[in-house]
């Protein structure tokens, strides 16, 4: 453009909740209210203040949905007069109705990109622009038939991330010119690159146009401005104006000192390109670009000419205080400078398209981006969404095509409708022909298609939606010899598994206050409030951290099993940041405003997440003392270079970071873009205690950990152990006896579905998916664990101890918790793995683990019921709540079967 104006600031605004506002023409006078843009109704605060609480998702303070009236004047001066027009509005939200002087002038509804309306020529003087903004009026861009009630999905619209927001945000700007610059595309797989334009004339004589036919001479000239270099490279070339629109390419070779851009080395390289007619500027555009290729070769995705493996996360458009994303760099380099600080490459952008500004940035970090059309829908039912499908996914690719981080486009998310693989055939395939600057797919999540350039499926992950406590990580003990091997066979092309993790933490009650913009987290107030009637508010953040510390290690083994998976493309988290809708899906490892949660630093995710990681590959990590401890070792090498010979340093370390057993793996140069296996690791442990131990893997820059228990076989202990209470049995603890409660999981009621891991997305979204837990607090002050190994949260041996049990309700009776488990935050019970309570002169054990059957195998059941035995022998316990015998006894009768 040869000139803007910013058209930011104060307008007139009317909202129209009736829709009246069409029959009495408010286009054509003065609206009475004002409003800010850019901006939205939401934070201009034009609504009343709501106070309905939903645990579905955060609450808008002020909502509103309806149309909505914005409008303002402007000047036109003698030189602006002969000029052509463009109203641009970087992203408004719902559909728009421009009437410039009280004439409708154009309508417009993308959710991706830009509305521009050419305005054309505009007399001196004033002339009044109106919008009219329905944000009750979308295509059915997230009619997936799949959420119930709550039908409309898409990241786009939904009130489950962005909001239904009313406004405009971005740039909002009158732009002017002689002639249209009105396509700029660069295609810059090698340095030998080639500039596409298209050129519009301009020409108000509908009948006899004289532009085109004018004796002129017109030439392009464009300018490369590259990283780094002072010197740009200038290329003119002459054009003939034949007609009202001309094509031209410009090809040009850039020198060696033009940098490729990668993920290591993200060089953004700049065009500007003029139209000049006998030396006048009629247009003028710049566009950013980085040479780089990316492309399928086989079931490997490379760029430039090196295999990636994408370490990815979704971004669901959850910007918490302004219900919209950032249309500016500050704003998406929090998002994508905390994504890299995690050690990922890659963001795949859930049924939306963010604004320009999240491009920019990402080609200066060098994040490989994943764009989907803003839908998450039946597809080939209803032809205008088809329509919007296809002129959306043209206006994404027009809009930001330049942009070297964009590397992947799909129509949307999780795709329906028996005509779905046809219409996504045909999407792939045009877009395969039509622009080879990225790669292709048709739905993430599913369906595979032939013609796509990649696959992603939500089969490869520790836990698949609806397999409860048959997912991996709860019907069985930790091994790392799983991979994803099976899946991989199956497709022909690259594969990248879709949503893994979705592990939940317990709500940080801390966040509330942060929430200061048009949202509230009315969703935590009703837990916190819940918790403290049950008098457990002191508890939560106990609740938060524990169940955190174990999220975090099911990452570390969902983000593993990827990486030891021979030819597999990558994967994308779900998530990084938490999910604040869906049932309030606290996922992230990150808060909803990006910010570091308190129990794992990005350092320490970025061991297990990162271009270079050790891996043990091992059949378990619970070992029977005096037995050795064996696995492989590997690495993932997916750096910038070859890796130079160098050796490995495992060591083992106890709980005071003390090494008592180490050695080294000597290897070779390892070439990038491949897992290497690296040798084997064995550890005698007839000399180790019992006890918990961290086996570090460490090269140069890079290291991992994992946990390893070594326990020795219990000694058969005495322990009066009963299924059930009754008086006599109360009566005798009474008199000073000391008795086991371990009943099996059917002598009580149920209640939480108990499980190893933490919930998968929440209980809500997925109907009571079990498990409804979130793990476990270990009370290490308590005696118990002088002789038990435990840290404050779940370790793996403790598996053992919560596969096929039923925790203790232990509401309304007061007992010292020793392991303590973590219920939904729907639900809030008072749950117990491991009690005692006082009985008169006795004690009481409320054990929900089996201590009972099959010890010799079970080494952790056999080790928990020995030191509950050295527990009961010490006599000085003091702080334990004393019960009567008449009210453990009323508990026992409630929670029984």
């Amino acid at each position: 453009m040869l000139h803007t104006l910013d058209l930011s600031g104060t307008w007139a605004f009317a909202l129209d909740p009736m829709g009246s506002g069409l029959t009495e023409e408010w286009f054509r006078g003065p609206l009475a209210d004002t409003i800010p843009l850019p901006g939205s109704v939401d934070e201009a605060a034009k609504t009343p203040l709501t106070t309905q609480s939903t645990m579905a998702h955060l609450s808008r303070r002020r909502p509103y949905v309806g149309k909505a009236w914005y409008q303002r004047s402007i000047e036109m001066d003698a030189e602006q007069a002969g000029l052509f027009h463009w109203l641009l509005l970087e992203r408004p939200h719902g559909e728009v109705n421009l009437y410039v002087d009280g004439i409708k002038t154009g309508r417009d509804e993308s959710l991706s990109t830009p509305n521009r309306f050419f305005l054309g020529k505009l007399t001196e003087g004033r002339h009044v622009l109106t919008l009219l903004i329905d944000n009750g009026r979308f295509e059915a861009v997230g009619n997936a038939h799949i959420a119930g009630g709550n039908p409309d999905v898409a990241h786009s619209t939904s009130d489950h991330t962005q909001t239904n927001w009313n406004g405009i945000v971005g740039r909002l700007e009158l732009q002017s010119q002689l002639g249209g610059l009105t396509r700029v595309t660069v295609y810059a797989p090698s340095r030998q690159i080639r500039v596409e334009l298209e050129l519009e004339a301009y020409d108000t004589n509908h009948l006899w146009p004289s532009f085109w036919k004018s004796d002129a001479q017109d030439k392009v000239r464009v300018t490369a401005w590259l990283a780094g270099v002072d010197q740009p490279v200038v290329v003119e070339a002459d054009i003939g104006i034949t007609s009202s629109l001309i094509r031209h390419t410009v090809e040009i070779d850039l020198p060696e000192s033009a940098r490729l851009w990668d993920e290591f080395d993200p060089a953004v390289h700049s065009l500007e390109v003029e139209w000049l007619r006998d030396g006048q500027a009629i247009d003028r555009a710049t566009t950013s670009f980085g040479i780089r290729d990316i492309r399928r070769d086989g079931r490997h995705l490379l760029l430039n000419g090196r295999r990636i493996f994408l370490r990815g996360t979704l971004d669901c458009c959850i910007f918490p205080l302004t219900g919209y994303p950032p249309t500016d760099h500050s704003g998406w380099r929090k998002v994508f400078e905390t994504a890299k600080s995690y050690g990922l490459n890659h963001i795949r952008f859930h049924s939306y398209c963010p604004p320009r500004a999240a491009f920019e940035v990402a080609d200066e970090l060098g994040l490989l981006l994943h764009i989907e059309t803003p839908i998450w829908a039946i597809l080939g039912a209803d032809p205008a969404l088809g329509r919007y499908i296809h002129s959306e996914a043209e206006r994404i690719v027009d809009e930001y095509g330049n942009h070297p981080s964009f590397v992947m486009l799909t129509v949307g998310n999780e795709v329906y409708g028996a005509r779905m693989h046809a219409f996504l055939e045909r999407f792939v395939e045009s877009w395969k022909a039509r622009d080879d600057r990225r790669v292709y797919s048709g739905g993430s999540g599913w369906p595979t298609i032939a013609r796509a350039d990649y696959a992603s499926k939500p089969d490869p992950r520790s836990h698949r939606w609806g397999e409860g406590l048959k997912s991996r990580l709860n019907a069985r003990p930790l091994e790392t010899r799983t991979d994803w091997s099976e899946w991989v066979a199956k497709v022909p092309m690259p594969l990248v598994s879709h949503e893994i993790g979705q592990w939940c933490v317990y709500p940080d009650l801390d966040e509330i206050g942060k929430y200061t913009g048009v949202l509230e987290a009315r969703n935590f107030i009703t837990v916190r409030d819940d918790l403290a009637r049950r008098n457990l508010l002191p508890h939560a953040r106990d609740l938060m951290i524990n169940s955190g510390k174990l999220q975090t290690k099911l990452y570390k083994e969902d983000i593993e099993a990827a990486l030891r998976t021979p030819d597999f493309a990558g994967f994308q988290l779900l998530g990084l940041q938490d999910f604040s809708g869906q049932g309030t899906a606290l996922v992230g490892v990150v808060d909803a405003f990006w910010d570091e949660k308190p129990y794992v630093t990005p350092d320490q995710f970025r061991e297990f997440c990162a271009p270079t990681v050790p891996l043990l590959r091992a059949d378990g990590f619970v070992v029977r003392r005096g037995t050795k401890f064996s696995a492989d070792a590997q690495i993932a090498h997916f750096g910038p270079a070859t890796l130079a010979r160098a050796s490995l340093a495992v060591a083992l370390l106890d709980t005071a970071g003390e090494i008592v057993w180490s050695t080294r793996l000597e290897h070779a140069d390892l070439p990038t873009g491949a897992l290497h296996h690296i040798g084997a690791v064995a550890v005698e442990t007839a000399h180790l205690a019992d006890g918990l131990y961290e086996l570090e893997l460490r090269g140069p820059g890079f290291a991992d950990r994992y946990e390893l228990a070594v326990l020795s076989a219990a000694p058969p202990m005495e322990l009066e152990c009963v299924e059930r209470l009754d008086m006599s049995i109360l009566e005798r603890i009474a008199r000073g006896a000391s008795v086991v409660l371990a009943p099996s999981p059917g002598q009580m009621k149920p209640n939480a579905e108990l499980g190893h891991t933490t919930i998968f997305w929440n209980t809500l979204w997925t109907k009571g998916q079990p498990p409804h837990t979130l793990g476990l607090v270990n009370d290490l002050t308590h005696p118990l664990f002088e002789t038990f190994p435990a840290r404050s949260e779940s370790a793996w041996h403790q598996w053992e101890l919560t596969y096929e049990r039923r925790a203790f309700d232990v509401s309304g009776l007061p007992v010292r918790s020793i392991i303590r488990v973590i219920d939904d935050w729907n639900a809030n019970r008072d749950l117990t793995l491991l009690a005692e309570v006082r009985v008169g002169n006795g004690r009481l054990v409320l054990c929900a683990s089996d201590i009972v059957s099959d010890l010799p195998t079970r080494i952790v059941a056999g080790k928990l019921r020995a030191s509950i035995g050295a527990m009961l022998a010490d006599k000085a316990a003091d702080d334990i709540p004393s019960q009567s015998v008449e009210s453990v006894l009323s508990w026992w009768e409630i929670i029984r079967t």
